[in-house]
């Protein structure tokens, strides 16, 4: 089997896919987004050869792109366009959580900075989040504790560059339970949930990603999460992916779904080698 991985980094994580590919007769062929060059047409013309794709790209839109040309050439890319132009924007993913009522914060939006402060003070509890519609890592993710900080936050994004930044992503903040992760990553690959870990956010900063100094500790997957995780991957057409749990006293929320997942962090946290899983998943479904 010939794999095409798709990237423009090597990360750790891709650095365990390929060994893990290599120890089990899996050959793998780069494909460095900042230097590939693809036709638009329908043939299967990418050389070197190969028999699929993987996309890890950390990049949102040369990984959604160059999935699409991909595709429409007839190779299989995993995951797929849909699945990353659902999961890579966040306000199509609580769309699609919320018409599927799953349980997701409940999450407002508006498109100029005065009405997103009115929307604040009309429709909002104190603190509440917001965020930007693309991204990843934490970036740019705010607690918005009152009035002044709303005003202060927005009319920055208004005059930001990014056409993303002007779209205002308001949604509930939710205060994890005593004793309880901040948020829950779990690890979904090819039907079933492989791993999760429990995130805790560091000292003085309310976000938990393991980019920006948050912790982890392996996590039970229970019964719920994996019903949950189960229709999630079904509704966003994704193989691979890492979805964002957080447990309330009412049961467990999705706050995002990841296409492309890091996965050295839980990795690190539970000892399960996520890379090897990926590589054997690959061979025998594809192969």
């Amino acid at each position: 089997m010939k794999l095409g991985l798709v990237l423009n980094r090597v990360n750790p994580e891709e650095k365990a896919i390929i060994k893990a590919c290599r120890k089990h007769g899996v050959d793998v062929h780069q494909f460095n987004d900042q230097r590939i060059q693809l036709s638009l047409n329908a043939e299967k013309d990418i050389q070197p050869e190969v028999d699929m794709f993987l996309q890890r790209s950390l990049s949102f839109s040369r990984g959604l792109y160059t999935t699409a040309a991909i595709e429409n050439k007839g190779y299989k890319i995993i995951n797929s366009f849909d699945c990353l132009h659902k999961t890579g924007n966040k306000l199509l993913t609580t769309l699609l959580l919320t018409k599927n009522n799953l349980p997701t914060p409940e999450t407002h939006i508006a498109f100029k900075a005065k009405t997103a402060i009115k929307l604040a003070k009309e429709k909002m509890d104190f603190p509440f989040i917001t965020k930007p519609i693309i991204g990843s890592w934490g970036r740019l993710v705010s607690k918005i504790n009152d009035e002044d900080a709303a005003r202060a936050v927005f009319e920055s994004k208004d005059v930001m560059g990014s056409v993303y930044q002007k779209i205002f992503y308001l949604q509930n903040y939710i205060e994890p339970p005593e004793n309880e992760a901040t948020d829950i990553r779990v690890f979904y690959l090819g039907g079933k949930c492989i791993a999760a870990m429990g995130r805790y956010n560091p000292k003085n900063d309310f976000r938990s990603n393991i980019a920006i100094g948050g912790k982890a500790q392996p996590y039970e997957i229970t019964d719920e999460m994996e019903q949950m995780c189960q229709k999630i991957a079904e509704i966003f057409n994704g193989e691979i992916l890492g979805i964002d749990l957080m447990k309330t006293d009412d049961g467990y929320v999705c706050i995002e779904v990841n296409g492309t997942p890091g996965f050295a962090g839980i990795t690190r946290a539970t000892n399960i080698n996520i890379g090897e899983k990926i590589a054997l998943y690959l061979k025998e479904n594809y192969a």
